[in-house]
């Protein structure tokens, strides 16, 4: 599964009922975790590698490395549990079949079922342009450019609000559609999440990232209500790994030398 589908549509389903919350005050919290002796991450089954390996290997993938730091930190095994379908991500962390759910965006909706944590990742939209096209950077260029988007999604509410007319857009189904449009010149320019980018660049080197669009959102791994002391847990390990060489490290190795400029473009 893409970064797409579990950052880029608007959100989950509303057949997502609160009820379905498992057990009461601390139930799976991180005592728990300690005498079981494993952290079960829920995953997307077809999740990107690069992302998320399914597979122990020399390059886990950047999530994946991340939380197997914590896992190590606290003594636990590393357990994967793949979900089949990404609307039933959060209805499996509610019935416990897995302690965290990887880095989805946070959403007011999602918040009412489901505690998050510190920012994983930013997951802004951005203007994707292919080279010899030059990147976009003002809004004015933007709204003379044909813009391939993936309908239904964030990116395609933002490319609205920026005011690009439906008229100079080309609907497509997915992200490589959008991509391929643009690199043989059926549009000018694309609009995906900061992490798709650095995905799909690993294929095409040409893409180039310009304007920022819509509202800053945040990417962050998610905890059942119940587990107060794993979310803080989590949230004091992603905290003192930024502050360390460790994490520029991981954001170049996975998504290139300019990542942590992209990524953080005001931080010194």
């Amino acid at each position: 599964m893409s970064f797409l589908r579990r950052r880029g549509l608007a959100g989950l389903g509303a057949g997502l009922a609160l009820a379905l919350v498992a057990g009461g005050a601390g139930a799976g919290d991180l005592d728990d975790l300690k005498a079981r002796g494993s952290l079960r991450v829920l995953v997307a089954a077809d999740e990107d590698p690069v992302w998320f390996s399914q597979r122990s290997s020399a390059a886990p993938g950047f999530e994946r490395e991340v939380l197997e730091g914590f896992a190590r930190l606290h003594k636990l095994r590393f357990e994967i549990v793949p979900v089949p379908r990404w609307d039933e991500a959060i209805p499996m962390l509610q019935r416990q079949a897995g302690d965290v759910l990887g880095g989805i965006s946070v959403t007011p909706e999602r918040r009412l079922k489901v505690d998050f944590t510190i920012e994983l990742l930013p997951a802004r939209s951005i203007v994707v342009t292919h080279r010899p096209k030059p990147p976009i950077r003002s809004l004015a260029q933007l709204r003379s450019a044909r813009v391939a988007i993936l309908p239904n999604t964030v990116w395609a509410e933002a490319l609205d609000k920026a005011g690009v007319p439906a008229s100079r857009t080309l609907r497509v189904a997915d992200i490589p559609e959008a991509i391929e449009a643009i690199r043989v010149g059926h549009a000018d320019a694309t609009v995906s999440g900061i992490v798709d980018f650095f995905l799909q660049r690993r294929i095409h080197p040409e893409l180039e990232a310009g304007l920022a669009l819509g509202k800053p959102m945040s990417s962050a791994w998610a905890v059942r209500k119940s587990s107060p002391e794993l979310r803080q847990a989590l949230d004091a390990y992603l905290t003192q790994l930024r502050k360390g060489p460790n994490w520029s490290r991981l954001l170049v190795q996975y998504f290139g030398d300019d990542a942590p400029a992209i990524i953080n473009p005001d931080r010194k």
